[in-house]
């Protein structure tokens, strides 16, 4: 099946944004292949990509524009957005990329199809004006980023980025350059003990009351005053629970979600065999009690040092461009989470748009930061 057709004019940034929000990706069940076709419409047929098919109407692009040098320069970004909720309270509808006074709204426009936007004219500047970059350039559009990384995964596992010898991560950074972003760490908690009538609580083992002991014992193991210098401190919430059956028994279940966000210097490994050690304490002092941990989602803290090549690069590009050079850490996760630590390359995170606009309601982006972003990594790169 033919996917493209032949590029016959140079698109507008408003252009390539509204085409892509229109496209609905929400994950679950997230339909990046349309996002994948839409994308290669923008380009012609000439071009070097390979398109990885998750099944399921998913998918990741890979499209690679040769350079001068052989070294390899990585854009990423994910092409999911997370769902819309009350829809009817939105100022403009959420899949019709509305501009107004200079932001276009709809989801995903700034976390992230911004940055795709920016990615896909950095790519279409190279490849329209037949100008050779310096770096030979790897864009990466990847699936699922807002659930389990099943995108970045997938191509880090066939060895597909493997040659990258430094990554932009294009998200949203508010345009100053993100050199870290917190850990997460989710655990499930189940508590199985005994029931027993309420009146008589002795008889049974409570698992409600086992399970806040459980989360009070792991929560003081962690050092949450400890700080850092663009990311605060660590945080831990406990964000769901669930337990009992009615009012008069001693509840026999209990579970709960928690949530763990890191600051560097602190190691998922130790907290995950805490929380093992403190549940196999528990049942040595509880005999019948059975306390299962579950991890659902582990990735560690990122950090870059400001004085770093790669990042030195970066602020005299900025300062080229007249653009403030600012730091800061990102405090949710990325690709990067799902790439860094398994292959130790130099990673920033710097894309356009607000942070806090991430999976709110009216979520929108500044056309002008797109132009900026993209306008920053040409002149990376040429």
């Amino acid at each position: 099946m033919e996917l493209r057709e032949e590029v016959v004019l140079m698109y507008t940034t408003e252009d390539i944004l509204k085409r892509l929000v229109k496209i609905n990706s929400t994950n679950l069940p997230g339909n990046e292949m349309d996002m994948v076709k839409e994308i290669l419409q923008f380009f012609p047929k000439s071009i070097n990509y390979e398109i990885i098919d998750h099944g399921n109407n998913r998918g990741s692009l890979i499209i690679e524009v040769e350079g001068i040098k052989k070294e390899k320069v990585g854009f990423i970004g994910h092409i999911d957005t997370v769902p819309v909720t009350d829809e009817e309270s939105w100022v403009h509808p959420p899949f019709e990329g509305i501009i107004e006074n200079g932001y276009m709204y709809g989801r995903g426009t700034s976390d992230m199809k911004g940055g795709v936007t920016a990615m896909i004219k950095t790519a279409l500047h190279f490849i329209e004006n037949g100008i050779t970059p310096q770096h030979t350039l790897k864009f990466v559009f990847t699936a699922d980023e807002e659930s389990g990384g099943l995108g970045v995964r997938t191509l880090r596992d066939k060895g597909l980025l493997q040659d990258l010898s430094k990554v932009f991560i294009t998200e949203p950074s508010d345009e100053e350059i993100g050199i870290c972003e917190k850990g997460t760490l989710w655990l499930n908690v189940s508590i199985k003990g005994k029931s027993a009538h309420g009146s008589k609580p002795h008889l049974g083992i409570n698992a409600i009351e086992n399970l806040y002991e459980y989360i009070d014992k792991l929560k003081s193991t962690l050092d949450l005053k400890r700080t850092h210098e663009f990311l605060g401190s660590s945080s831990f919430a406990t964000t769901t629970i669930h337990g009992g059956v009615k009012t008069n028994i001693i509840p026999e279940d209990a579970n709960a979600t928690l949530d763990i966000r890191t600051i560097p210097g602190f190691s998922h490994e130790q907290i995950i065999e805490n929380a093992h050690k403190i549940a196999k304490d528990m049942e040595n002092k509880s005999q019948g009690m059975v306390i299962q941990v579950v991890v659902e989602n582990n990735r560690p803290p990122l950090t870059m040092d400001k004085e770093d090549n790669f990042i030195k690069e970066i602020e005299k590009v900025f300062n080229r461009l007249s653009y403030p050079v600012k730091f800061k850490g990102i405090n949710f996760y990325t690709d990067a989470s799902q790439l860094i630590p398994y292959h130790n390359i130099p990673f920033v995170i710097l894309g356009p748009g607000e942070e806090n606009m991430c999976h709110q309601k009216n979520e929108r982006i500044k056309i002008e930061s797109i132009d900026k972003m993209t306008k920053f990594y040409i002149s990376y790169n040429e």
